[in-house]
């Protein structure tokens, strides 16, 4: 059985759960991730864990320099991803009942690869969000966010719900959930596919 140490970790909460005095903001996100981390912590026998901002106000952990974490947040939901072992992981969450320009995004920032196949597939609204996603995540965990042209990167399905991007910036495997009517990608490097990912709530 693989130890805690080297899981990839995956939490989830409707945003109602998430509230204070009725609304949430940025402070109220990194209280709460902070909460979640804190008992992880806890639980792994490590100190709570202190945070920071670097040059380029990302988040990180000043005294674990092991624990690494990534957020994001729908309309609906909130989703936090954190290991101990897998420092580049990147998590990005969409509700598949939001209303966007589907083919305008799509044509502007898919992959020729991808938009055919969302094409082939009756321009499904779910894949569309599960491309979109994918590569929030990827460039998330790459670390360079969205400074490079999301058309560059084309998601290859291994199966229904995983595979992988390959790119200069690297090559990232991701893996997809759906809760909740909210579409899930993780992504993290490659060599580290192998490793599960346990959802906590």
């Amino acid at each position: 059985m693989m130890s805690i140490e080297k899981m990839i970790y995956l939490h989830h909460a409707p945003l109602t759960s998430i509230m204070q005095d009725g609304t949430v903001s940025k402070r109220v996100f990194a209280d709460y991730r902070e909460r979640i981390l804190s008992d992880f912590c806890g639980d792994c026998d490590l100190p709570k864990p202190a945070f920071a901002k670097d040059e380029y106000g990302k988040p990180y952990c000043t005294n674990i320099a092991h624990l690494h974490f990534n957020h994001s947040h729908s309309q609906s939901d909130y989703a936090l991803i954190y290991s101990l072992t897998v420092q580049n992981i990147g998590v990005d969450i969409e509700n598949i009942h939001r209303q966007v320009n589907f083919d305008g995004l799509a044509k502007r920032y898919f992959h020729q690869d991808e938009y055919h196949h969302w094409q082939k597939n009756g321009y499904d609204k779910t894949l569309w969000f599960a491309y979109w996603t994918i590569k929030e995540a990827v460039l998330k965990a790459s670390g360079i966010g969205i400074r490079m042209p999301l058309n560059q990167l084309n998601a290859i399905f291994i199966n229904q719900d995983s595979g992988h991007v390959n790119h200069h910036i690297g090559k990232f495997y991701f893996k997809q959930r759906i809760i909740n009517d909210n579409i899930i990608s993780i992504a993290y490097p490659f060599e580290y596919k192998d490793r599960p990912i346990i959802g906590c709530h």
